[in-house]
C-alpha cells in the first residue's frame, strides 16, 4: 500500500513540474497601444502583423494543449496490460448449451471443430468478459422437433436448462425430410403447410419449456436451409417451403426480447463457394464457417453480447 501511494505522489509531483514547464514556455503578449500614430500608408501592414501574431498565439496554444493531454494520459490513463489485467479480474465463466440436430452436432465438418458450435465457442473465448466456456453440446443427427419437445417434457435437460448462460437451437431440417421421405414420389405442398402448422406449435413449445426452467438465458435461434437447392440452379418451389419454415423460427424469436434469430439459407444455396459436405446435405468445415461469421453479424445486431455480459454478471 505504501508503495502505491508513494508511485501516486511521485506521479503528482513529476506532472506538476511538467506542467510548469510547459505553461512557461507558452508565449503571452500584451499588446499595449502606441503613443506615436502611424502613418496611414503602414495601417494595412500592421493589421497584417495583428493575425499574424493571433495566428501564432492560437497555435501556441494548441500545443501546450497537446502537451498537457499526452502528459495526463501518460501518467493516469490505464496502459492495454493494466485493462487486460482487469477484464481478466473480472471475465466469468460461460455455460454453454447447444441443443438440435445435425448442424449442432456438426456433421460433416472435416477438422472436426465441432462445426458451427466450436467455432462461436472460439469467438465467444475471445471476448474481454469471457475467461472460459463450458460447452454442453447435446446436438445429435437425425433429430427432429418432436423428439427435442419431448425431452423437454420429461425433464431429460432440466439440469442443463437452469445451468445455462446461453443456449443455441437448430431444428427443422428433419422434420421436412421425413415429409420428404414419406412421400417421395408425391410430393404435395399441402403436406409442407399441414406440418408447419404442427411444427410452429411444437417449436413453441420447445421455447416455452426452456423459459420455464430458465427465464433470462440469451437464446440463438438458427435456421435451416433447402439442400436440393444444389441439385438444381433454378428456384423451385422447396425454396419458398424452407422460407416459410424458417420464418415461423424468426416470428417466435422476436417475440422473446432475450432471443436472436439467425438466417443461414441463402448460405447453401449453391455450391459454388464448396460449402457442401460430400454427402451434398451438411456443411463442410467451410459452410461452417460461413454460420459462424453469419451467427457472429447476427448476434451483434441483437445486441447479444450484453445479454450474455448480463446473464453471468459481467460489469464493466
Amino acid at each position: 500500500m505504501m508503495e502505491g501511494g508513494q508511485m501516486s505522489i511521485w506521479r503528482i509531483i513529476v506532472l506538476s513540474c511538467l506542467t510548469v514547464l510547459v505553461l512557461s514556455g507558452c508565449a503571452i503578449s500584451i499588446d499595449e497601444p502606441n503613443p506615436q500614430a502611424e502613418p496611414e500608408g503602414e495601417h494595412a501592414g500592421t493589421e497584417q502583423d495583428m493575425k499574424q501574431d493571433e495566428q501564432q498565439t492560437e497555435n501556441e496554444e494548441k500545443t501546450s494543449k497537446n502537451v498537457l493531454t499526452q502528459i495526463f494520459e501518460h501518467f493516469f490513463e490505464p496502459s492495454p496490460e493494466d485493462l487486460r489485467k482487469i477484464d481478466n479480474n473480472n471475465a466469468k465463466q460461460l455455460h454453454y448449451l447447444a441443443l438440435g440436430d445435425s448442424l449442432t452436432a456438426g456433421v460433416g465438418d472435416e477438422y472436426s471443430k465441432d462445426g458451427y458450435v466450436g467455432r462461436l465457442t472460439d469467438s465467444i473465448k475471445a471476448w474481454p468478459s469471457i475467461s472460459e466456456v463450458e460447452v454442453d453440446n447435446r446436438g445429435k443427427r437425425g433429430r427432429r422437433s418432436d423428439q427435442l419437445l419431448k425431452l423437454v417434457e420429461k425433464g431429460h435437460y432440466d439440469e442443463e436448462l437452469q445451468k445455462a448462460q446461453f443456449i443455441s437451437i437448430t431444428m427443422g431440417g428433419n422434420d421436412v425430410m421425413k415429409i420428404v421421405k414419406h412421400d417421395l414420389f408425391n410430393l404435395k405442398r399441402n403436406a409442407f403447410d399441414k406440418e408447419l402448422r404442427a411444427y410452429k406449435k411444437r417449436y413453441s413449445k420447445i421455447i416455452e419449456g426452456i423459459r420455464e426452467k430458465n427465464s433470462t438465458v440469451p437464446l440463438l435461434l438458427i435456421g435451416f436451409y433447402n439442400p436440393f437447392s444444389i441439385v438444381t440452379n433454378e428456384a423451385n418451389e422447396f425454396d419458398s417451403i424452407i422460407t416459410e419454415w424458417n420464418k415461423v423460427i424468426e416470428d417466435i424469436a422476436k417475440k422473446d426480447k432475450n432471443a436472436c434469430y439467425v438466417s443461414v439459407e441463402d448460405l447453401f444455396d449453391s455450391n459454388k463457394e464448396l460449402v457442401y459436405h460430400t454427402d451434398f446435405f451438411h456443411p463442410n468445415a467451410k459452410g461452417y464457417d460461413k454460420m459462424n461469421e453469419r451467427i457472429l453479424k447476427a448476434m451483434e445486431k441483437c445486441n447479444m453480447e450484453q445479454k450474455i455480459n448480463k446473464e453471468i454478471g459481467y460489469e464493466e
